[in-house]
């Protein structure tokens, strides 16, 4: 015997999937702004880097970021992560985080690795960018004899 029984329900729900995005990615060096990847920075020069994340859901999210810079020998040069504090960022929006100076003092190819995650308490990776920072050109060496002065000149 078939009966219908349309009393019963069942309450489904469905992950919740995050979506957020790097919208701009710069360069600061000694007051200089530049996007992401940088050519010809002056080599002795300060980094600091600063990432945009977009909250590209319908709703406030609390957004996260890592990364990791490299000098062109693969030293790591600095290392940032953070959550962002209280308001969160609204849908659509974007947040600013900035990491700490850092020194440019070797010629060569910079590289960073950046994840930008959200959720805290269970962190997902939204975006990811990995590669070059910037280029920073070797200084030219300064003459040897750049102050050399004649003081006086006698004839013999």
């Amino acid at each position: 015997v078939w009966e219908l029984d349309d009393q019963a329900q069942e309450d489904v729900s469905l992950a919740e999937v995050f979506k957020g995005t790097i919208s701009k990615k710069q360069l600061e060096h000694d007051g200089t702004y530049a996007t992401i990847p940088v050519s010809n920075v002056p080599q002795d020069r300060r980094g600091l880097v600063h990432i945009w994340g977009r909250n590209d859901m319908s709703s406030a999210q609390r957004m996260g970021i890592i990364w990791v810079v490299k000098d062109p020998g693969g030293a790591v040069v600095e290392e940032h992560s953070e959550w962002e504090k209280w308001p969160y960022t609204g849908a659509g929006s974007a947040h600013e985080f900035i990491g700490g100076r850092f020194d440019l003092d070797k010629p060569g190819t910079y590289t960073i690795n950046v994840a930008l995650s959200m959720n805290p308490d269970n962190p997902e990776t939204v975006d990811t960018y990995y590669g070059t920072l910037c280029t920073v050109e070797a200084a030219v060496p300064e003459p040897e004899f750049r102050d050399f002065g004649i003081e006086r000149y006698i004839t013999v």
